[in-house]
């Protein structure tokens, strides 16, 4: 058995960065690149209105106002006639639509009045007014972004502004769950005397949703049998980088997991920590790919997701794992049992007073529902005791830094 910080460095050791793919531009949110961006266009590459309006030559706007000039033209987004304008006229022009060769500003629509075919014009705007000169947005030549930069979604938009379709970055792994348990029944099924609705699954789907994760597949077995546990694993581990199981993983006659990860070749590095809850958390090494064996009970999972699978992740994704940790003060006495470190879930408010923080006052591993509405944990050193409120404690939240 070993402590939660010797679990970490192991992660840190061992777990390495995906080889760099070039993935579709959509794909990349949230990863880290790996090449430089340097834009090989102008952005925009020609002079465009910046208003609806009308484009004029200043040279046609000489003595005293007001001028009326016709019409020669509409001039739409996209429009790719390359047309002058010709001296004397002007030309309606639409936001974003390229500038005529010959005009040298462009007047508002609500800045001119309109007679028949001719605009009249009442005073002479400055050169260039309203006008997107070439390159504007982004040069040719230019360094957007360098390596290691996290792709968001502007920087998927700069991305496209300069019609890149695909890019290199280090891939999100893929990851696939599976929930063990001869116990297990699929919600919305009849429920038998003796079984439960298997809520890891559905628990786990939601987590990595809601970190911005996709899911390869989502496996279930309730097979006791060894020799099947094993070809199930096999074919599993062939198709993701990450596949994070439930259940199966403790001391009782059907935890087969570790036995099974050794009889198809794996390597486990640890197998145990010196936590409550999640104590029989497994990982191990199956051909360059990972197993992260959390066990069966609810909270567990929830406990051992946050503290192994995201940095599992973020290694692969070769990101910084960065959780959001603090101190607090407590909003009410927090029991401590046992001599194992302690995870807590919490509610952690901030006010104008400070951090304060809620532990869960009946939580157990195998209740779900004594985690309700938190945002956080309580970390706390095993030796049982009452916390009193008032007091100082390490929290961390559950969402991520950015």
């Amino acid at each position: 058995m070993i402590t939660l910080e010797e679990a970490f460095e192991i992660i840190e050791k061992e777990v390495t960065e995906l080889e760099p793919a070039s993935i579709p531009l959509l794909e990349a949110l949230g990863c880290a690149l790996r090449e430089d961006i340097i834009s090989r266009i102008n952005v925009p590459r020609f002079a465009n209105s910046a208003m609806d309006g009308f484009a004029v030559r200043l040279s046609d706007l000489t003595g005293l106002g007001p001028w009326r000039l016709p019409i020669q033209k509409i001039i739409a987004a996209g429009d790719s006639s390359g047309e002058s304008l010709e001296e004397g006229y002007t030309a309606k022009i639409m936001t974003g639509a390229p500038l005529p060769d010959g005009a040298d500003s462009v007047i508002r629509i609500e800045d001119v009045s309109i007679d028949v075919d001719r605009v009249i014009i009442e005073s002479k705007p400055p050169k260039d007014n309203f006008i997107r000169p070439v390159a504007d947005d982004i040069k040719k030549g230019e360094l957007l972004y360098k390596k290691g930069v996290i792709l968001d979604p502007i920087a998927i938009g700069i991305l496209a502004s300069i019609g890149r379709l695909d890019v290199k970055v280090a891939p999100k792994p893929k990851i696939a769950i599976l929930s063990t348990g001869s116990e297990l029944v699929t919600p919305g099924e009849e429920l038998p005397r003796g079984k439960i609705y298997g809520s890891n699954d559905y628990v786990l789907r939601s987590l990595l949703k809601k970190d911005g994760h996709g899911i390869s597949h989502s496996f279930k077995t309730s097979t006791d049998e060894f020799d099947e546990l094993c070809k199930i694993l096999e074919d599993i581990m062939r198709d993701c980088d990450l596949l994070i199981s439930s259940g199966g993983v403790s001391m009782g006659d059907y935890d087969l997991i570790p036995q099974a990860v050794e009889k198809i070749g794996g390597e486990i590095l640890f197998h145990k920590t010196y936590v409550k809850p999640g104590k029989p958390v497994l990982l191990a090494r199956i051909r360059n790919r990972w197993l992260l064996g959390l066990p069966g009970n609810p909270v567990s999972v929830v406990v051992g997701y946050h503290l192994h699978a995201r940095r599992i992740i973020a290694r692969l994704s070769g990101l910084d794992y960065r959780p959001r940790k603090g101190k607090a003060i407590l909003g009410a006495d927090l029991s401590v049992k046992g001599s194992r470190f302690c995870v807590i879930g919490a509610r952690i408010e901030e006010t104008e007073n400070g951090i304060i923080v809620f532990p869960s006052i009946r939580q157990q591993s195998g209740r779900l529902s004594s985690i309700k509405g938190i945002n956080g944990f309580i970390f706390a050193e095993g030796g049982t005791r009452t916390v009193k409120k008032g007091m100082e404690v390490v929290i961390e939240w559950m969402d991520q830094a950015r």
